[in-house]
């Protein structure tokens, strides 16, 4: 047996046991660990992972990717990590293919820590398939190449954390295709129905005055210029790494010639209404044509973001703290706007954990470890009484309402202490001594 075959049964074998197929397999076999990985890696080898705490950053990890807390992109937080107690975020959002992706989490409380930064595209059955990641510097960028939904997962390591900044923004692949304008001159989609429904609009229409340049969108070569009845005076430009061609249709004239190599924002042409766009305003019909695919959306291929992300205007003393709902009854959302979907309802007085800020929404954990966005002006702080209870020895309490109960001991005095939120069934109580505990209502 020669050895080029000895060596292509044995990766046939490897693929075999470890179950592997496709482009998964070959990551698995041949791809570097992510950075999460690899300090996972690096705390199991010192033993970290058995002890309480490794075991909570680990589980930490595993649960985020359970959740389902929705943003609209472009998206800003100011957040908080407890050091002490292993958490992470984790956010889902939907791309367009053509769009570039930036994510930066900065540390601010700690800024020699590390943030690990990993992102996954979601299937329809909501499985999560891993395509980015990044540590230490704690930003990452990449290009959409499908559109859908990705996720993204923020996690510091051990025993780090404190505040952040977390940006996610978007911005186009190409540049704009005519000169002095953006989206709002675009007056025209992808898809909208054309001679009465009979076929589809393959481009967009971006309005602006005959004489207008027309740039190129990337840079490319030349294929095709002509002059035809559909499209009038059209370029055609070859993009061979990224496997498309443009589509520049109705010119006024043209200024390239087949086979000239040209670079992103070099003028193809001028804005005209040729072809059978004679009877509209002049515009420029701009598409493009995946190789092996046809035309899809060159939309979020050119659009530049156009508004910013929500200020934040969060007091860092807000951040990591136990709040109170002071509404008669508060509504948690999936997403950080009142379109979003509802995920429950809580009534006066419900202990949440502010997590994070975005514009007026604050991002908050439920004592259940429920995950959602509620109005800042529907909570409180939560420093002040309610009322009071009177403990006794015959009380039990809880670590928190996730926990059993246990009977109260020298740990958690006796007497008069102060309620400072509820939840369910339970009061979240400070003793005398300072101490905070949940005990069942009375």
């Amino acid at each position: 047996m020669s050895l080029y075959k000895h060596y292509f049964k044995l990766f046939c074998l490897i693929l075999l046991l470890t179950g592997c197929s496709r482009k998964g397999a070959l990551d698995r076999l041949f791809n570097e660990q992510t950075p999460y990985e690899k300090y996972k890696l690096s705390l199991e080898k010192a033993a970290l992972t058995e002890t309480a705490l490794g075991k909570d950053w680990l589980q930490a990890g595993k649960n985020s990717l359970n959740d389902s807390l929705l943003i609209d992109l472009p998206y800003q937080e100011s957040g908080y990590f407890s050091p002490d107690k292993p958490t992470a975020l984790f956010l889902r959002y939907q791309v367009r293919e053509g769009q570039h992706i930036y994510i930066s989490a900065e540390p601010l409380a700690q800024p020699e820590a590390t943030f690990f930064v990993d992102v996954f595209a979601l299937s329809a059955d909501q499985t999560l398939e891993s395509i980015h990641a990044a540590d230490t510097v704690s930003r990452l960028s990449y290009e959409v190449e499908a559109s859908g939904w990705h996720a993204v997962r923020i996690q510091p390591e051990l025993l780090r954390g404190g505040a952040y900044l977390l940006r996610i923004d978007y911005q186009p692949t190409l540049s704009f295709p005519v000169a002095g304008k953006n989206s709002r001159a675009i007056g025209s989609v992808f898809g909208d129905p054309r001679e009465g429904g009979k076929r589809n609009h393959k481009g967009i229409d971006i309005f602006a005055p005959k004489g207008t340049p027309v740039l190129a969108a990337s840079g490319g070569i030349v294929g095709t210029t002509m002059n035809n009845h559909l499209g009038g005076k059209v370029v055609w430009l070859n993009n061979l790494k990224r496997r498309f061609t443009q589509y520049y249709a109705h010119l006024d004239s043209q200024t390239v010639r087949p086979g000239q190599q040209v670079s992103a924002g070099d003028t193809l042409g001028f804005v005209g209404n040729t072809g059978n766009a004679r009877k509209t305003p002049p515009h420029l019909h701009f598409g493009i044509y995946k190789f092996g695919r046809g035309a899809v959306d060159p939309y979020p291929f050119v659009h530049q973001v156009l508004e910013e992300a929500p200020a934040d205007t969060v007091d860092g003393s807000e951040l990591g703290i136990p709040a109170r709902i002071k509404a008669s009854l508060a509504n948690i959302r999936r997403a950080p706007t009142t379109a979003s979907e509802v995920i429950a309802s809580f009534p006066l007085h419900t202990l949440v954990n502010i997590e994070g800020k975005s514009g007026r929404w604050f991002r908050i954990t439920l004592p259940d470890t429920q995950q959602g966005f509620i109005h800042d002006s529907l909570i409180e702080s939560a420093d002040q009484p309610i009322r009071e209870v009177t403990l006794t020895d015959a009380d039990y309490f809880y670590a928190n309402p996730t926990e059993e109960a246990i009977p109260l001991s020298g740990a958690l005095a006796t007497g008069s202490s102060q309620v400072l939120a509820v939840y369910d069934s339970l009061l979240y109580v400070q003793t005398p001594q300072g101490y905070h505990a949940w005990v069942p209502e009375r």
